[in-house]
């Protein structure tokens, strides 16, 4: 959201009042709360000497050695899948993981995580060309807060970033694309697709990663890839899908907004990494724009809860 685990459309049972909600929100709250380490996670290790193409590759291992149990018993699910689109679905997430990584290692981890999270946008521009989804122009207006936050990151960074929040609106764009071609997948179990995703992007980052990446680690380079697997990736998406059966999915949508908080504190906790102050005034139009987007879908009822990119994440 992430970056990823991947944004997943899940169909959530009918939530439970009282207790059950409440242990659902407070599941949620520690699944964006975990997932919005991926800042801190990728700039230590950045400031370790390991290259962003090795991080997202590893990472992605070890989502795929952790989900692919998970996912084996359900793997039929994945006949029903029309042609093309579980490939679609790996090339778009692999390209969502690989520049949110890049992104982190040009530009700060805020700009990284606001700017991925910019894939309604997106969504909203691709799904009548691809999906032949219509969004109503109301949610268009309101992206439009979000819209005019990315021309006041953009324009008001200094320009040392704009590579950096470059590859983030390419973030973006990918964790959009990812969104749609999950909606092509809606009769495949989400555990398969995750799985799938993790390996796929894994692999296909390999190659790269021993090219142009680090050969070599260290034990504390190892530790915080395990981390930022393990922690990071995996368990806040088993939080999250155990949420799910207890809250509606726009109030979840719209709960997971706390990474985006969350990153940038971290972050500087970490590394003393201070948002740009341009980053946080468009931020604020970004969230409005992203949680009213996700507010008036909800209306029509044509939400679905989605997975930060593992970067999310």
């Amino acid at each position: 959201m992430t970056d990823v685990p991947t944004p997943i459309a899940v169909a959530p049972a009918a939530p439970p009042s009282g207790r059950g909600r409440a242990a659902g929100v407070f599941a949620l709250v520690a699944a964006a709360t975990l997932w919005s380490l991926n800042g801190p996670l990728i700039k230590l290790l950045v400031q370790d000497g390991v290259a962003g193409i090795t991080i997202a590759s590893y990472r992605s291992l070890i989502g795929a050695v952790l989900f692919l149990p998970l996912a084996w018993p359900r793997r039929h699910t994945l006949r029903g899948a029309a042609r093309g689109w579980p490939l679609a679905a790996v090339l778009c997430f692999t390209g969502m993981t690989a520049s949110f990584v890049i992104a982190n290692e040009l530009a700060p981890a805020s700009s990284a995580i606001l700017l991925q999270y910019t894939s309604p946008v997106w969504v909203f521009l691709l799904a009548p060309l691809l999906l032949r989804e219509y969004p109503r122009w109301s949610e268009g207006l309101v992206l439009i807060l979000a819209m005019t936050g990315i021309g006041i990151i953009v324009l008001g960074s200094p320009p040392a970033h704009l590579r950096g929040l470059i590859v983030a609106l390419g973030s973006g764009l990918g964790y959009g694309l990812v969104t749609l071609t999950l909606r092509g997948l809606r009769r495949v179990d989400a555990r398969v697709i995750t799985a799938l995703n993790a390996l796929g992007s894994g692999l296909l980052l390999f190659g790269p990663a021993l090219v142009w990446g680090t050969p070599h680690l260290g034990p504390r380079q190892w530790v915080l890839l395990l981390v930022l697997g393990i922690v990071q990736f995996t368990v806040p998406y088993l939080l999250f899908a155990w949420a799910l059966q207890r809250l509606e999915a726009h109030k979840a949508s719209l709960l997971l907004l706390l990474e985006v908080v969350l990153n940038p504190i971290w972050t500087w906790v970490a590394v003393r990494e201070q948002p740009p102050a341009a980053v946080l005034q468009g931020g604020v139009l970004i969230i409005a724009g992203v949680a009213g987007q996700m507010l008036l879908a909800a209306r029509r009822g044509q939400t679905q809860a989605q997975v930060p990119p593992p970067q999310s994440g």
